[in-house]
């Protein structure tokens, strides 16, 4: 069976941070905190993760690890500005079977139509390879190629902890990943 996790980080998004530097550290924050969470299972929907019972022991790690960010980024600017924010809220909650089989439903949806829009977006990308000339480009592009593979290869892996048929579908998007870096090395 497995868990879910539902969290609410706090938002770089504040009046009080416009135009302030504070609203880029806090937006790092968010985005490496929400990095962090997801690694550990797959989206089911905003804010709410499915995670295998197999990594029970790497969730507080990771909880108290998206605490330290928040808490460093957010005494930092409490300082700085004197205005006190609230805090992160996670919760890991147990799952009935029913539970469990509806929101891997959610997630299976949700990857299905992820999968989807990153294969028409490589094929795009793969329809205007010829057109680029640029080598740094080419480099850029085929980094970020590399780092959207390793995206899905952990998400094929947590499919396949989770139950969520899906791993020949991502096998077919990481073919055609390989296959675009292929053709932009071979210039």
């Amino acid at each position: 069976m497995g868990l879910i996790l539902v969290y609410d980080l706090i938002s770089e998004n504040w009046q009080c941070l416009r135009g302030t530097q504070f609203k880029d550290m806090l937006r790092a924050a968010r985005i490496k905190a929400t990095t962090l969470l997801h690694s550990l299972g797959v989206q089911c929907t905003e804010s709410v993760i499915l995670v295998s019972d197999s990594k029970r022991r790497e969730i507080d790690n990771v909880i108290n690890k998206v605490y330290e960010i928040y808490n460093k980024a957010l005494s930092d600017i409490e300082r700085a500005l004197g205005v006190e924010f609230p805090r992160p809220v996670i919760r890991v909650l147990s799952l009935t079977i029913e539970q469990f089989v509806a929101f891997r439903e959610l997630a299976e949806r949700r990857l299905r139509e992820a999968i989807d829009s990153n294969i028409d977006r490589i094929s795009t990308i793969s329809e205007v390879l010829l057109d680029i000339r640029d080598s740094e480009k080419s480099r850029n592009l085929i980094n970020s190629l590399r780092k959207l593979k390793r995206e899905w290869i952990r998400i094929k892996e947590h499919t396949i902890s989770i139950g969520i048929p899906l791993a020949s579908d991502i096998d077919y998007l990481i073919e055609l990943i390989d296959n675009a870096i292929a053709t932009l090395r071979g210039r």
